[in-house]
């Protein structure tokens, strides 16, 4: 009998110390997760630095460090300051790296009306046709040229902040508006030719 109420003693001492144990644990992970979040906010802020710095060399050097480094929060973190950035050169690698990453790009179109009026007539009839909104696939992008297929054999390019391309008989030409819009002519041939404004987001 004094065997077995020694048995039980022990194994309730063991179930309590096991108990007692999980919130020392949990708190140590918590810390151990603060810490790491800490650190990584520290570097972060570090590299945000250098992208915002006065030397553009560094600044560069760290904008590629950022978007190959497989980290997709750094690399988001720097297109949306390299988008936003006043440096040209900076600027131009974050538009090509943020086309070339998508696998489309859809249009919202307005009838240019600075076009004569047969020109906005057409346009007029494609847009009751297919309505307001024009999209092309982004696919193979080659980043070392800009260079990406929109369909078979019709190809877009992104060149500094502008982005061009041909798609069948359309044809489009855009630029950088801001840091999420790109802004530009789109010619959309359905037996004639419209001429649209068009807009598209991007981030």
């Amino acid at each position: 009998m004094i065997r077995m109420i020694l048995i039980a003693c022990a194994f309730a001492a063991t179930v309590t110390m096991g108990f007692s144990a999980s919130p020392v644990f949990a708190q140590t992970s918590a810390s151990e997760m603060l810490e790491q979040a800490r650190a990584r906010s520290r570097e972060m802020e570090e590299l945000k630095a250098v992208l915002n710095g006065p030397d553009q060399n560094m600044r560069l050097a760290a904008f590629d460090v950022m978007v190959t480094s497989g980290d997709e929060a750094m690399r988001q973190v720097a297109l949306d300051l390299g988008l936003a950035s006043a440096d040209p050169l900076m600027q131009a690698m974050a538009f090509k790296e943020t086309i070339l990453s998508l696998n489309r790009i859809v249009f919202q179109l307005e009838i240019d009306t600075s076009q004569p009026a047969s020109v906005q007539q057409k346009a007029q009839q494609i847009l009751d046709s297919t309505g307001s909104s024009y999209t092309i696939a982004v696919t193979k992008p080659d980043r070392a040229t800009g260079v990406f297929t929109v369909r078979s054999t019709n190809q877009g390019q992104v060149n500094g902040t502008n982005l061009t391309f041909k798609n069948a008989y359309d044809t489009g030409q855009f630029e950088l508006v801001d840091e999420t819009t790109i802004k530009g002519i789109l010619n959309i041939n359905k037996s004639g030719i419209g001429v649209f404004i068009a807009t598209a987001k991007i981030r």
